[in-house]
């Protein structure tokens, strides 16, 4: 007699990671945020590897202005950019690029979640976005959301089968009104780091970086 528990033959489910790096860091000034140093390196670097060193299936990062730049800080990372033609649009053209990226790719799998990430948050353990992956694979929930003292963060991990209503609400950063609208398929993911609630938007909050990694 076999007494063994059944076992779950479910495959885990894929995560594909959408890294937003298209931006003009208009109220950052003249300069591009993404190329200044955090470290050994810039904070596009920094913000990428921290995906690629997770348990993600797959990433993209989306370019924009001053792409050349951008692909000449990634060739040697083990990840594909693509282009945005529309990024003085605003992110929400980023996001619909890096889901049609990966929907030409992985065609209707209904398991699949699309992790979206900013490319100017260099400090977000990996272990927090195993975490989130673990949590999304684990619940099988539709929307998982990081929260550090009940403040929502980045990234966050939607069910492919909500890209349609994502790309019909780009114009307003459509991931973003995807969750307003399913308040009761959000897992909420209680986390230990304030960077997941933390990027840089101007001056003052690259000093503040550069200020906590010499402490």
């Amino acid at each position: 007699m076999n007494c063994q528990p059944p076992t779950d033959n479910r495959q885990p489910s894929p995560v594909y990671a959408i890294i937003l790096a298209a931006g003009e860091s208009l109220r950052f000034g003249q300069k591009n945020k993404l190329f200044l140093r955090c470290g050994s390196e810039t904070i596009l670097e920094a913000s990428v590897k921290h995906i690629l060193n997770s348990r993600v299936d797959g990433t993209v990062v989306v370019l924009g202005h001053q792409e050349d730049k951008g692909n000449e800080l990634l060739k040697n990372f083990t990840c594909p950019t693509v282009f945005n033609p529309n990024y003085r649009e605003g992110m929400g053209s980023s996001v619909v690029v890096g889901i049609d990226y990966w929907l030409d790719r992985i065609g209707d799998d209904p398991e699949a979640g699309l992790l979206f990430a900013l490319s100017d948050q260099p400090f977000i353990p990996t272990e927090v976005i195993d975490d989130l992956i673990a949590k999304y694979r684990d619940t099988r929930a539709d929307i998982v959301v990081p929260v550090f003292n009940g403040r929502r963060g980045h990234p966050s991990i939607l069910n492919q089968k909500y890209a349609d209503e994502i790309r019909e609400a780009a114009g307003r950063w459509g991931a973003r009104e995807v969750l307003l609208r399913h308040p009761d398929e959000i897992l909420s993911v209680p986390v230990e780091t304030g960077a997941v609630i933390r990027d840089i938007d101007t001056p003052e909050d690259y000093i503040t970086l550069i200020g906590q990694l010499n402490e």
